[in-house]
């Protein structure tokens, strides 16, 4: 679609090459002619033919660097096909450099880079060898698409190229984060140890000290139990942040007994550490006892699994009585 603008500068031009080619008919083989309906004056020289500029006025290159710019700057917004852009062979998403054979079969770099060589690969999708070659133009195209957020519903504004889309996700803040606590529905856009203590104000909080091994009666109704490290000074309830918290989690194991397992809530303003943690649980029968390395958590992306835990049977989980557990954080 020409623009009012361009289309005036093309008319322009045309005027003006038209009175060229007219007072180029008229001049003679020195360039000048004395015409007697002119009254007498003397023409302007004109231009031999063979002399004629090969470009364009500056209005013409004016004309065209605006075309050029307008050109850049206008975006569309369309809606495609999602399938259209994936890959013949993975289904996966379509990323640079992306080849495509006499049959249409597209592929990304991940089916043809083992086979890379020379712009050219083997075609993985037909039954006979077909040489599949770079599909520059799709590599352009995939390169001036921008998608939003697939968490837009969650608050995320960004648009991103389709390339990246993979990798936003991976860090997008507005992405929904898994609750290691039983019957939440998850969060988005904080961490978890701020959806803890936020959105889960009924879980009890114990403080203890490092390298203590430290009581907790918990009861058998409790999902989960916050334990804050004490930070030096014998104060780990200062609501400041000053001492590491960590989630015991009660999770339900095949309705045969409960899964207890420890989540350290990492904060992003105090710099990492690892911890290690054992669990004790006493009960007429004896002591159950787990220790290990502890996960550390700031965000769920995935729902939660525990790859450690104390397995309770039930019986002794349901003592009316409550539940000796004792744990220790170094």
């Amino acid at each position: 679609m020409i623009s009012p603008k361009e289309r005036a500068a093309q008319h322009a031009l045309s005027i003006y090459y038209r009175n060229r080619t007219i007072h180029e008919g008229f001049a003679g083989t020195s360039g000048f002619k004395r015409m007697s309906k002119m009254g007498g004056k003397r023409p302007r020289q004109q231009v031999p033919l063979s002399r004629a500029p090969t470009k364009g006025p500056r209005l013409q290159d004016e004309t065209l660097a605006e075309m050029s710019q307008h050109q850049a700057e206008e975006k569309i917004t369309v809606t495609i096909n999602a399938n259209l852009l994936k890959c013949c062979v993975c289904f996966g998403p379509l990323t640079s450099p992306i080849f495509q054979c006499t049959k249409g079969h597209v592929s990304c770099s991940g089916c043809c880079t083992e086979r890379y060589e020379d712009d050219e690969v083997e075609c993985l999708m037909c039954r006979e060898p077909e040489t599949a070659t770079r599909c520059l133009a799709m590599e352009h195209f995939l390169g001036g698409i921008h998608v939003p957020c697939p968490f837009q519903q969650h608050g995320c504004t960004e648009m991103i190229p389709y390339a990246s889309e993979q990798a936003h996700k991976a860090s997008c803040a507005h992405a929904p984060r898994h609750c290691p606590i039983s019957g939440c529905a998850g969060y988005a856009g904080k961490p978890l140890r701020e959806h803890i203590r936020q959105d889960h104000p009924g879980v009890v909080r114990t403080v203890v000290s490092p390298c203590c091994l430290r009581p907790l009666r918990m009861r058998a109704h409790e999902q989960a139990r916050v334990v804050r490290l004490c930070n030096g000074t014998g104060n780990g309830d200062d609501g400041g942040g000053g001492g590491a918290e960590f989630l015991v989690v009660v999770g339900q194991y095949k309705q045969l007994g409960r899964a207890l397992s420890v989540v350290h809530l990492v904060d992003e303003s105090v710099d990492e550490q690892d911890f290690k943690h054992r669990i004790d649980v006493v009960s007429k029968a004896g002591v159950l006892s787990l220790s290990g390395e502890t996960l550390d958590a700031e965000h769920l992306a995935e729902p939660y699994e525990a790859s450690l835990f104390l397995f309770v049977p039930n019986e002794t989980w349901d003592s009316p009585e409550g539940i000796r557990v004792f744990i220790e954080l170094e």
